[in-house]
């Protein structure tokens, strides 16, 4: 993607969000606040960090000239494209690991949901995973485009939902941890087999 059609979809993004969170809305509460995109000649734009996305124009979203966390991610991640930092309802109370819970959290998140106990862990916390949440309440989700970012955000509501809940009732029953990795190898396979069919 060059650099006109990602400031355009970043523009356009808050509306998409609208749109789609209505079919989400019993998962709980998910707020995109911040959105990194890489071009395709590894140039980074981002929007501004202070500025809700429903009010952002062309002249706040910035070009990556310095080191930072979306770099190091991006970095990091050939095949991650997008970048949201989120707040979300439910995500924001789980102070301690996720373990695999739910079949669609370990095919399409990963084996766990990690904490990021600062900066410096954020890129271990998302090893291996597509999200990740924050010690300040927010979450960091990944994606090859703006839409598997946004699912990515509203499946770690989901799975941080129902693991908060289920801690009132004795504590959520965990898939075995190889059976969850699996799942995920073999979605990643189908999934990738499926986008270069698509192509």
């Amino acid at each position: 993607m060059n650099k006109k059609e990602a400031i355009q979809s970043i523009l356009q993004s808050y509306h998409y969000f609208e749109q789609q969170s209505a079919a989400y809305k019993s998962w709980g509460k998910v707020e995109v606040v911040q959105i990194a995109m890489r071009l395709a000649n590894n140039e980074i734009i981002y929007t501004q960090k202070n500025k809700p996305l429903s009010a952002i124009t062309e002249q706040d979203i910035i070009t990556e000239k310095s080191d930072s966390i979306f770099t190091n991610i991006f970095a990091k991640r050939k095949s991650v494209q997008v970048i949201f930092i989120t707040q979300q309802e439910f995500a924001s109370q789980v102070k301690e690991e996720i373990p695999p819970i739910l079949d669609d959290q370990a095919q399409l998140l990963g084996v766990s949901v990690r904490i990021a106990k600062g900066d410096n862990d954020i890129l271990h916390s998302l090893n291996g995973r597509f999200a990740s949440i924050l010690l300040n309440g927010k979450s960091i989700c990944l994606g090859t485009s703006i839409d598997d970012a946004y699912v990515a955000a509203q499946l770690l509501e989901k799975t941080s939902k129902a693991f908060v809940e289920a801690k009132y009732l004795g504590g959520a029953k965990s898939i075995n941890r190889i059976e969850a990795w699996l799942m995920q190898k073999f979605y990643q396979f189908k999934y990738s087999k499926e986008a270069k069919k698509n192509k």
